[in-house]
């Protein structure tokens, strides 16, 4: 592609300015913004090729993915660059990062894989330095807003941004939350009662259109979807507080505390790319990055 035209400048700042869209609002906008050239999946995987070609030299990448929460197609900005100078380069405060972290570490502690969004906000007494519950929920409704976490009935899950840019430190750190079919990372879903494996909803139901046995023990296959779960729904919010509220006593070995949290490291440039509308509000501005690394102070 020798030069892009409008369609390629407004999509890939709509993608900037969001961060994850479902694959039904992007087509809407495209179709929109096209004035009906891009009016079905086909044409839009076209366009993401096409913007995957102009932004690949500034380490970015646009890629499909589904919300194993939601079971929505999503569209998903990823920064594919992590090193010391684009850390430097942060929108977020300190703090604000800090409590990133310790979102994703309770997270990832949790048996469940999610916590409430109650538990999410309380978090922020536990800082090391003060961050009131009005700005906590402020910054983490933009996390939730750039696909970095999903609410869904009061409770936060991972989202498929950050799933998609922590891929190859949980894949590590995280064995046992790969699904069987894909191979991929796998924290919602489908559990067999037999073996207790965990796979993706949406590859099961491809799989056992075949087949009647589990993936991974190959029982018959019976399970337990978590999202069905009694004791789960009814998890209690007590015990989370409390494991929440002892965080700062894990030692510093933890394998969570090494998460390196991704982020939109340095403002989107291009000659050929510049900002097609203006927007005054800073909640939507496009140049905010998400979150970045850093270690929690003790």
């Amino acid at each position: 592609m020798d030069q892009i035209n409008d369609n390629h400048r407004y999509f890939i700042q709509y993608m900037l300015k969001n961060g994850a869209v479902t694959v039904e609002d992007a087509q809407k906008y495209c179709q929109y913004v096209s004035q009906g050239e891009i009016n079905n999946i086909t044409q839009l995987k076209t366009l993401v090729i096409e913007a995957n070609r102009e932004i690949s030299n500034q380490c970015y990448k646009i890629v499909f993915n589904i919300c194993e929460v939601t079971n929505k197609n999503y569209l998903v900005w990823l920064n594919t660059k992590n090193d010391d100078i684009s850390r430097l380069q942060i929108t977020f405060s300190a703090l604000e990062l800090e409590y990133f972290h310790a979102i994703v570490q309770e997270i990832l502690l949790s048996e469940e894989r999610r916590i409430t969004f109650i538990v999410c906000i309380n978090i922020t007494s536990t800082l090391t330095s003060f961050l009131s519950r009005d700005n906590g929920q402020k910054v983490l409704n933009k996390w939730i807003k750039g696909g970095y976490f999903i609410n869904k009935s009061d409770y936060i899950y991972l989202g498929p941004r950050l799933i998609l840019e922590f891929t190859s430190y949980l894949k590590v750190h995280l064995p046992d939350s790969i699904c069987t079919l894909c191979s991929e990372l796998v924290f919602w879903g489908d559990v067999c009662e037999s073996c207790q494996k965990i796979n993706h909803s949406h590859c099961l139901g491809k799989y056992l259109k075949k087949h009647n046995n589990c993936p991974h023990c190959s029982a018959n296959w019976t399970s337990t979807r978590r999202s069905d779960d009694k004791n789960s729904l009814n998890e209690n919010e007590d015990d989370q507080n409390s494991r929440m509220s002892n965080s700062n006593d894990h030692n510093s070995d933890n394998s969570h505390d090494n998460i390196s949290t991704p982020v939109e490291k340095r403002r989107y440039s291009s000659r050929n790319i510049t900002s097609m509308e203006d927007d005054d509000s800073s909640d939507d501005d496009p140049n905010v990055p998400g979150p970045s690394t850093r270690k929690r102070h003790k």
